[in-house]
């Protein structure tokens, strides 16, 4: 990494989470006890105001792409299966994205539904490696592959985990051959739970630090941006929407009614481990949650900012959400994520 250059990626075992300050860390402990007790304000957000805010950082960047080739290339690599963790908003499937396109390597195409059913691995990975060795003969022979996004290889479901559980130790063997795969954290931690995923050279990026957020535009004094980092636990895209929401719009961050219960925790717990999910995946991934219960839910945490229903028809927790998320769900003892 250069002297200008802030961007760096870890060994995903080497990731600590900055320490929120002391006086972040109180509220936390308030909110929870104001939840508790049943004191948490639970008002509907005006429509639109956890969208104001200004564009993300540049998750494409030349020097982020430097940083991604330069780790590659003097760490152990090519390794069968080189894993890359994206937690939510921070941005790293878009980062591998532009480096595999600058790099001219192959793209894997999820399976299709039937083929995850079905367990049809090799006829699946028969139609991509016919890619590979097509990128294969139009520039490096060795070029790995890149695939983008695990989540759309499995459903949280007893019908469609079997593909993904069977494909991933034939990976991790090196069957398929030398390819970089970006995985959501928190489907990581999840699926982690069958799978030696210690076997697997896992990277990350760093947490970000003060002299990243001013190399993205960020302003402020050092313990300023500490205790912001220390707030969205050094995950660079979080960071970014809280500074110009909660500091300098000087907007509450939203937050999850009183009346979340059981079945909030597993709407969101679902939404996070999968990237989103269109409401009839969630129908699917939630058999116990009647349809109209459903619906209900997503509406009224749609109305308080902590979930969106994107143009795809796909529900996701909101950017500025995610830290109370991740607190309710650490709070009723989900699995969370490592970042």
């Amino acid at each position: 990494m250069s002297e200008k250059n802030h961007w760096q990626l870890i060994a995903a075992q080497d990731y600590t989470a900055p320490t929120a300050p002391t006086v972040v860390r109180m509220q936390r402990q308030w909110r929870r006890l104001l939840r508790m007790l049943g004191l948490v304000k639970s008002e509907a957000l005006p429509l639109g105001e956890v969208q104001a805010m200004a564009d993300a950082p540049d998750f494409s960047a030349s020097a982020l792409q430097a940083a991604l080739t330069h780790y590659l290339t003097t760490t152990q690599w090519p390794h069968a299966l080189c894993v890359l963790l994206d937690p939510p908003f921070s941005g790293t499937q878009a980062m591998a994205q532009t480096w595999a396109k600058q790099q001219q390597r192959p793209q894997l195409i999820p399976p299709t539904r039937a083929q995850i059913l079905d367990v049809d691995i090799n006829d699946w990975w028969q139609q991509q490696s016919e890619v590979v060795r097509a990128h294969a003969q139009q520039s490096n022979p060795e070029n790995a592959w890149l695939l983008a996004d695990m989540t759309a290889y499995f459903l949280r479901s007893a019908q469609h985990l079997a593909f993904i559980r069977a494909w991933l130790p034939r990976a991790l063997a090196g069957e398929f051959g030398a390819g970089v795969l970006v995985c959501n954290s928190w489907a990581f931690a999840f699926l982690s739970q069958d799978w030696p995923h210690r076997l697997a050279s896992s990277h990350c990026l760093a947490p970000a630090t003060p002299k990243l957020l001013r190399q993205l535009g960020f302003s402020g004094k050092d313990r300023q941006l500490a205790r912001l980092m220390g707030e969205a636990r050094g995950n660079l895209g979080v960071a970014w929407a809280v500074w110009h929401s909660k500091y300098q719009q000087q907007q509450p961050l939203p937050d999850l009614p009183l009346s979340a219960d059981d079945d909030t925790g597993f709407i969101l717990y679902s939404l996070l481990i999968h990237n989103g999910l269109k409401f009839e995946e969630l129908v699917q991934v939630l058999p116990h949650v009647s349809s109209d219960g459903l619906k209900l839910q997503l509406l009224s945490l749609q109305s308080r900012g902590i979930i969106d229903c994107e143009s795809s028809r796909q529900w996701q927790v909101t950017v500025l959400a995610y830290t109370r998320v991740r607190e309710f769900l650490g709070g009723r003892d989900y699995l969370l994520d490592d970042f």
